[in-house]
């Protein structure tokens, strides 16, 4: 009986043994298996495949699902975006410029970092990239295509999107065929006081971070409007109704954007709270005279106040 128990005991010791061993085998085999892919060979083709145009590797590397841009998309999806833009810069030109960064997130998934220099329309620059790799059932997929600056781009229109106040202004702002949103972005008050804390500076806010605000000094409120395309160049104009402590009198503001500036499109021009008590329209396209507009402002005859009209040439 004793002799029994004794090699009872050594058949477990055996058994548990054998199965260790079989666990660290299969646990080699995955690290070896992922240790002997050589995904900076991934990154190359992947790199090669823009300079060839070859859809036929971007459709070899990319898993049917991939998070593309800040964006989950479908394999077709990702591969349409790529001959787009090669259709849009005939002259595009991509490398891999230094080293390619392996790192290992877990045994199925693997992050390669790399700057990706891009040339287009002769003008190169550089972007802090990344693909990540997922191991599928015959091979290593993209599962993810980014760079960093594309990154911060989103997280900056994703806080701009949180923080838009309900009563934003839409408009086409940067003629870019979409609408984007504006509003002001008023100083703070002093309590029982006519005095901001601060600059009495208001500040014209967009949704679209690529749009520059605008600055408007003296002003603690004031109404804002889309005028429209007043000058026919492909972007809203905006005007500007700016409030202050005390006076009826006060300057209206029209801007359009030219070359990534705010200008002003016509001259400020002075209006006073008969008019908008009336609810007359301070500017609007002359349609009798191309490249005019005609604005409706306040004068004080010595006697009155009244509302005048003429037509001015508006800045293209």
């Amino acid at each position: 009986m004793a002799n029994f128990f004794i090699n009872f005991i050594g058949l477990l010791f055996c058994l548990t043994l054998l199965n260790s061993c079989s666990n660290d085998s299969g646990k080699r085999i995955n690290e070896s298996a992922t240790d002997t892919t050589d995904f900076k060979q991934l990154v190359a083709a992947w790199n090669q495949a823009h300079s060839s145009r070859d859809v036929s590797i971007f459709s070899n590397l990319f898993d049917n699902s991939v998070f593309y841009y800040g964006v989950q998309q479908d394999k077709n999806n990702c591969i349409e975006s790529k001959l787009s833009l090669f259709n849009k810069y005939p002259d595009f030109y991509q490398q891999i410029f230094g080293d390619i960064q392996v790192e290992k997130i877990n045994d199925n998934e693997v992050k390669c970092s790399f700057v990706k220099r891009v040339t287009v329309n002769q003008a190169t620059t550089d972007y802090p990239s990344y693909l990540n790799f997922k191991k599928s059932v015959d091979a290593w997929k993209i599962v993810t295509e980014g760079d960093l600056v594309t990154d911060k781009n989103l997280a900056k229109k994703s806080r701009i999107k949180n923080s838009i106040p309900k009563d934003a202004i839409k408009g086409d702002f940067n003629d870019d065929g979409k609408l984007d949103y504006m509003w002001i972005q008023k100083p703070k008050i002093k309590t029982d006081e006519m005095d901001c804390v601060g600059e009495c500076t208001c500040y014209i806010r967009f949704s679209d971070p690529t749009i520059p605000s605008i600055d408007v000094p003296s002003c603690i409120d004031g109404y804002l409007s889309n005028e429209g395309d007043l000058n026919k160049n492909g972007t809203d104009e905006i005007g500007l109704l700016p409030g202050w402590f005390t006076s009826c009198w006060r300057s209206y503001f029209v801007w359009t954007l030219k070359n990534g500036l705010w200008i002003n499109a016509v001259e400020p021009f002075p209006t006073h709270c008969n008019q908008w008590d009336e609810g007359i329209k301070p500017i609007e396209i002359d349609f009798n005279k191309k490249g005019n507009v005609i604005i409706r402002y306040s004068e004080h005859t010595g006697e009155d106040i009244v509302t005048n009209s003429k037509s001015i040439k508006i800045v293209r």
